[in-house]
């Protein structure tokens, strides 16, 4: 690697709340932080991602300590530690508007049935497909929808993304790390 030159790309030109640093696994330049436990079972966390475009990232929190996420392209989705788990800021701690019984639900659904499955790079209709593979949207959506009945995309499209499940009427934000 010696010799091996990088141009930090300016990530304010696609998201003004980026800190440029370190290199982002989305693709981007950026100064990661940890996200950290959450509140409750049944949380959400939603990051500043890039790959081509800015199109960002969420998991969901199987305990107040236990993330389940589908982090990306060559890598199956999977349980992580919350405090050692480092993604690009600003990140969004969020819980859903229902009753804990059904944020647990939702939670015990993405550990039990949506760990170590390939990632899934078709966004466009993800919440239909029955592939076999998920990506971070449809991880946290399907979590949701199938272990807890509650639909969370906000704009109710064929595909749900990470923006459509941090705007939805039902998500709360309660901590923002930046």
């Amino acid at each position: 690697m010696a010799g091996l030159l990088v141009a930090p790309v300016q990530a304010a030109e696609t998201d003004p709340t980026s800190e440029v640093g370190t290199a982002s696994s989305g693709g981007g330049d950026c100064t990661k932080k940890a996200v950290g436990n959450a509140r409750n079972k049944g949380d959400i966390f939603h990051s500043y991602a890039k790959n081509v475009v800015a199109h960002n990232h969420v998991g969901i929190y199987y305990t107040t300590k236990t993330i389940v996420e589908a982090p990306g392209k060559d890598q199956k989705s999977k349980s992580v530690t919350a405090s050692t788990l480092k993604k690009c800021g600003p990140i969004y701690k969020m819980y859903v508007d229902t009753k804990q019984a059904n944020r647990d639900k939702a939670a015990n659904h993405a550990y039990n049935k949506f760990r170590d499955l390939p990632y899934d790079g078709n966004f466009l209709d993800n919440k239909d497909n029955s592939n076999g593979k998920l990506n971070c949207s449809e991880l946290v959506w399907k979590a949701y929808k199938h272990g807890a009945g509650i639909d969370l995309d906000s704009n109710g499209g064929e595909g749900v993304y990470p923006n459509n499940i941090k705007d939805h009427s039902k998500t709360v934000v309660y901590a923002t790390i930046k």
